[in-house]
């Protein structure tokens, strides 16, 4: 599992930096066009809203492989190290069950959203739903690669 993980980390690093780097150019080439030319991208907003999007929920999952999400180190600091890793495995399938819930439900709504356009660059909004349940596959993919002992802060 680990090599699948570091290959859809890598991929997912790639994605965000796209998502990121489109966000940035859009923004600044908006804020140009607006100040300098007195005119406007008229697309900029929905655009940079989208790559957003996108970027932190695919960065969310990286977060999971780098151990950034929150964790209440006070109660694994003075655990024994057996119990440590029960609850470090106790953890993880709480978590994956969280993210099945959130992956099911997000790809249950998509069907819906087909059909709805944006205003302003007219595709579907499936794409901004898509988001959720794609998200929430790779932070599984993360979890899964992840030892079941917590890390001791």
């Amino acid at each position: 599992m680990g090599r699948f993980a570091d290959a859809v980390a890598v991929l997912t690093k790639g994605a965000v930096a796209l998502a990121m780097g489109t966000m940035a150019a859009i923004v600044s080439a908006e804020v140009f066009f607006r100040y300098v030319l007195n005119s406007s991208i008229y697309f900029s907003e929905e655009l940079s809203r989208f790559c957003f999007i996108w970027a932190g929920v695919l960065g969310g999952s990286l977060a999971v492989r780098g151990g950034g999400h929150i964790v209440v180190g006070v109660v694994v600091d003075r655990v024994p190290p057996a119990v440590r890793r029960w609850m470090g495995g106790a953890t993880k399938v709480s978590t994956l069950a969280l993210l099945a819930v959130v992956t099911v439900t997000g790809a249950s709504i998509l069907p819906d959203q087909w059909v709805q356009q944006t205003s302003t660059l007219g595709f579907s909004v499936f794409w901004f739903y898509l988001a959720v349940p794609v998200g929430a596959l790779l932070m599984a993919v993360q979890v899964l690669a992840l030892p079941c002992s917590p890390r001791s802060r």
